[in-house]
């Protein structure tokens, strides 16, 4: 059953990324595909599906295990100053469901995805905040905290990445 938000959900990687998408975006891929050799290992690829709202996706700079908080407010200013890395990203939520994966998960996709890592959400498009800092031992991806904040909005959001979104150095 997807989880409703407010939500935290911890998700150990394997991958330097975190992918999030709506089940209707990733249907044409093949049960078994090598989606992330064959169109999400060019950064180019990357930056045409995250800026057409399709799949947000970031690198995270290390595989590990994280606490993602995901919420439907906007986030709060001041944690967002404070936080050494951030980025904005869209993405556009059809039949009330948001998946969050490992990106090493698009090496042999599999549709269906972990209850845990299902998120309920009304369709339409949001504009994704996320925002974090380095735990308390200066090891990315050792159990950090990383905020999502998904603000529902009218229309997709007008992204510029060049490339892979970075929540990192």
């Amino acid at each position: 059953m997807p989880k409703t938000l407010p939500k935290t959900i911890c998700l150990v990687t394997s991958g330097m990324g975190i992918v999030l998408h709506s089940p209707w975006a990733t249907a044409s891929i093949a049960q078994g595909e090598d989606f992330l050799t064959s169109r999400f290992s060019n950064p180019t690829d990357v930056a045409e599906l995250v800026n057409s709202s399709r799949i947000a996706a970031f690198c995270t700079g290390s595989p590990g295990a994280w606490r993602l908080h995901l919420r439907t407010d906007p986030p709060d200013e001041t944690a967002l100053v404070q936080a050494d890395y951030k980025v904005r990203l869209g993405i556009e939520v059809r039949d009330g469901i948001l998946q969050i994966r490992d990106l090493f998960e698009l090496m042999s996709w599999d549709a269906a995805c972990d209850d845990e890592q299902v998120i309920q959400l009304t369709d339409g498009f949001y504009r994704i905040t996320a925002y974090t800092s380095p735990p308390e031992s200066g090891i990315l991806g050792d159990d950090q905290d990383i905020h999502l904040h998904l603000e529902a909005v009218s229309e997709p959001a007008q992204l510029v990445h060049r490339g892979v979104p970075q929540l990192c150095d």
